[in-house]
């Protein structure tokens, strides 16, 4: 009897065991199969509010949390803050993709990824080149050289009551950097093949966060003679747009409607896809679908990248205006010549080219 209850016991210790051993494998079998579930989103250095880059990837991430994903925020203040802030986002393991705006952010997220080489990130406007790292240039030169034969035209042939008579427009540039060149470049190619006579000054602020600059660099090129400004230097871009309504002239915006700022100077927006690059990775990345590499995207790939809007703005455009531009994105969509990159490099674009033909 002793030692059939003894056995008894023991059997029952070992079932126990067992069962317990069962339990403590599949709780961590769901611990390990648990995929992260958030979105980090790192502006550029201009921050949100620059009514520009930021703010239109950032409409990505509202949408995302509208359908209820964490999404966690951060703004450096200058391009030191970089390195450190997307590392602390990896060193949780928490998020499915770390978002990086601007190329600025390339040294830091390239850095960081060699410690962390499973972790998504996705660049917007910088190329990392590397597989472990989705980098993403949308439409860049594309839609700086409709914005440039927009102001080209309405220069030529737009009837603006206030302008100087000096067939000369300009371009305000964040920093001279080769992404923002390649602004320059698209703009002034753009314009140059619908007005072959028009002159295109250029400055640049040296920071993305300083609108007071950015609006004095503005009006001196409006001392100059430019009828037309085009801003491509984010929260620093916002002077420049505040420079057109203070001397009673002309402006585009970039990267956002930014017409309602000052509707009686501002003609029309440039606008990039750059929130639905933003969503649809995220989404992929929440999926489990992710895969690295340098991306450029032009409007021969996807016609809808590259937008010009006069939606806001009070200022009239003419018809006539309108049905050339849709020309003017025939011609971008075939894309027979590629578009410069460097300014440098316009004259043989145009060379190659010739003028747009009505």
């Amino acid at each position: 009897m002793k030692r059939n209850l003894i056995l008894f016991l023991s059997m029952i210790l070992i079932v126990s065991l067992v069962l317990g051993g069962c339990q403590n494998n599949k709780t961590e079998s769901v611990d390990k199969s648990d995929s992260p579930k958030k979105i980090a989103f790192v502006t550029g250095t201009g921050g949100l509010g620059d009514k520009s880059f930021n703010d239109l990837g950032y409409e990505g991430i509202l949408k995302l949390k509208e359908e209820g994903i964490i999404c966690d925020v951060a703004e450096p203040k200058a391009i030191s803050d970089l390195e450190g802030i997307i590392r602390n986002f990896a060193d949780t393991e928490e998020y499915a993709l770390i978002v990086a705006m601007g190329g600025d952010s390339v040294d830091s997220v390239n850095a960081v990824s060699l410690d962390y080489p499973e972790q998504p990130m996705l660049i917007i406007d910088g190329f990392a080149s590397t597989d472990t790292i989705k980098s993403v240039i949308l439409s860049q030169t594309d839609t700086a050289f409709l914005v440039g034969a927009y102001a080209g035209l309405m220069e030529k042939e737009g009837n603006l009551p206030n302008a100087q008579g000096k067939n000369t427009i300009g371009i305000v540039g964040g920093m001279d950097i080769p992404i923002i060149r390649s602004l320059v470049a698209g703009y002034e190619a753009g314009a140059r093949y619908v007005n072959p006579d028009i002159k295109v000054l250029v400055t640049y602020v040296g920071a993305w966060n300083d609108p007071g600059k950015g609006s004095e660099l503005a009006q001196s090129l409006y001392s100059q003679g430019a009828d037309i400004i085009f801003q491509a230097a984010g929260g620093s871009g916002l002077g420049a747009l505040e420079a057109s309504e203070k001397v009673g002239l002309y402006a585009l915006g970039y990267d956002g409607n930014q017409n309602s700022l000052y509707p009686d100077n501002i003609l029309a927006s440039g606008i990039r896809g750059l929130g639905d690059m933003v969503y649809n990775t995220a989404k992929d990345a929440l999926n489990g679908i992710y895969k690295g590499g340098d991306f450029s995207v032009a409007m021969k790939d996807n016609p809808m990248t590259s937008q010009l809007t006069m939606i806001d703005s009070n200022l009239n455009t003419p018809d006539e205006i309108l049905e050339k531009l849709e020309k003017i994105k025939e011609f971008l969509i075939e894309a027979k010549v590629e578009i410069p990159s460097e300014p440098s490099e316009v004259d043989a674009y145009i060379n190659a080219v010739g003028s747009f033909e009505e």
